[in-house]
């Protein structure tokens, strides 16, 4: 006997919260390349840096990072927790906005 198959529903929200969850992850991995290669200056009183933090709201984490004996292991800890976290931030508003648009669809669908 075949099984049944899954509902569309789930399937959609798979698909909305892994392509949410790259995203979140190239943005932050953009952000981070910008800010060590330089285009990006330390602090937030550059546009480029209020843009970035807006993007990716874990790059707050930048401010924090100074050079200290074990400066690589530090850095690497940062970049790590700043693309990690961004990318759960962008599943997360997605599966927000997901919620919220399932409930106006289907509101729309049982009154016809």
């Amino acid at each position: 006997m075949r099984q049944p198959r899954s509902g569309h529903k789930e399937n959609y929200l798979v698909i909305v919260l892994s392509l949410s969850l790259v995203l979140g992850m190239a943005v932050a991995l953009a952000v981070y390349i910008a800010w060590r290669s330089g285009a990006i200056p330390p602090g937030l009183d550059h546009p480029l840096s209020v843009i970035a933090l807006i993007c990716c709201p874990p790059f707050i984490l930048s401010l924090v990072v100074a050079p200290a004996p074990e400066w690589n292991f530090a850095l690497t800890l940062a970049a790590g927790t700043i693309i990690f976290a961004n990318a759960f931030l962008y599943a997360g508003v997605a599966a927000g906005i997901y919620f919220v648009v399932t409930v106006f669809t289907g509101r729309k669908r049982r009154l016809e």
